[in-house]
């Protein structure tokens, strides 16, 4: 429903793995209702703090995996590194202690090519060298 409230949205492609989801679909947009404003309201203020949240966002869509030269888990990095940040969890540091050296957070050699296909434009070789002082590897 949110999609196709959009000004000029004429086609909303959804994703869908089962039955389930298909009927679910046709059941919302068989009979569409375009968002209220109220509604638009409650997801506009769950995205402030959302976004509010979030110290690095990071979508995992792992375009930057592939132009790692030394084959990172970055999104795994990133969201460990906004667990750390919040506080989140507790074992952040354990996790990666528990990685061989060549695949922390001080392995990246800033090369940025996960930079250049980033969608987020996240300056990720820098959320890095951040993220290893700031667990202290």
């Amino acid at each position: 429903r949110f999609a196709a409230s959009l000004d000029g949205v004429l086609t909303v492609l959804s994703g869908m793995s089962s039955l389930e989801q298909v009927e679910d679909n046709i059941c919302i947009m068989g009979e569409f209702r375009p968002l209220t404003q109220e509604e638009r309201e409650v997801i506009g203020r769950t995205v402030q703090i959302i976004n509010d949240s979030i110290a690095i966002p990071c979508t995992a869509c792992r375009y930057c995996c592939d132009g790692c030269p030394l084959g990172l888990d970055i999104p795994a990095m990133i969201a460990a590194c906004n667990e750390a940040r919040f506080a989140l969890s507790s074992n952040v540091r354990m996790r990666f202690d528990a990685l061989p050296e060549d695949k922390r957070p001080g392995a990246c050699v800033g090369c940025r090519s996960c930079e250049a296909v980033c969608p987020q434009q996240i300056k990720i070789s820098e959320m890095m060298a951040d993220f290893t002082s700031l667990i202290g590897m």
